[in-house]
């Protein structure tokens, strides 16, 4: 079973909801994307939070199946597809913390 026949059988039983849940769920889907949205420029996950929003808005819109459908394209285009490069992330992610590290042990915590 694909995503999207996955998704249509979801919409399927959401429509049988109440229009309070289904308002509610269309609220919390926009809240969530503008928050995904902040969190692009900002630190934090961003990209997850995107797919949360548009998964709860495609329950009630199509133009939210398409803009989830981008989104899961592009966060797959940015997952590393080799092991190879799950380690060197994870090299350079421990180099840095180590690097920042002895740079406060050295010079200390400015302020403190």
């Amino acid at each position: 079973m694909t995503t999207r026949e996955r998704l249509r059988e979801r919409r399927e039983r959401h429509r049988k909801r109440p229009l309070l849940v289904r308002a509610l769920a269309a609220l919390g889907g926009v809240v969530t994307v503008l928050g995904g949205l902040a969190l692009l420029v900002l630190p934090g996950p961003g990209i997850p939070l995107l797919v949360v929003g548009l998964g709860l808005l495609a329950l009630e819109y199509r133009w939210a199946e398409a803009a989830l459908g981008h989104v899961l394209r592009q966060a797959e285009r940015v997952t590393p597809a080799t092991g190879r490069q799950r380690v060197v992330g994870a090299t350079a992610l421990v180099a840095t913390t180590a690097a920042a590290a002895v740079a406060v042990a050295f010079w200390g915590i400015p302020g403190f």
